[in-house]
């Protein structure tokens, strides 16, 4: 498996939707965020057609919700030859 770190468009990413997170969790990140800036990447990867989120979705919902484009992820990809990414 490949892994490497990118930053890439918030509107490129879709969330994984196995969760329901509590307003006061998401609120928490965004105050975070705001102050820090994103510590950790979200890890991602990559469908056919756009990214899919397999940790940090709070982290994205966050950053969406302060209005930021972009955000950093780990891309994981089984096999990279098989897909052709939309960041490159």
């Amino acid at each position: 498996m490949t892994r490497r770190i990118r930053t890439i468009q918030i509107s490129k990413i879709e969330p994984n939707c196995r969760f329901v997170f509590e307003k006061e969790t998401i609120e928490a990140l965004v105050r975070s965020l705001r102050e820090e800036g994103q510590i950790k990447p979200i890890r991602v990867w990559f469908t056919g057609r756009c990214f899919r989120i397999a940790d940090g979705e709070k982290r994205w919902r966050a950053s969406r919700k302060i209005g930021v484009s972009t955000i950093h992820a780990i891309i994981e990809e089984d096999d990279p030859d098989s897909k052709t990414d939309p960041e490159e």
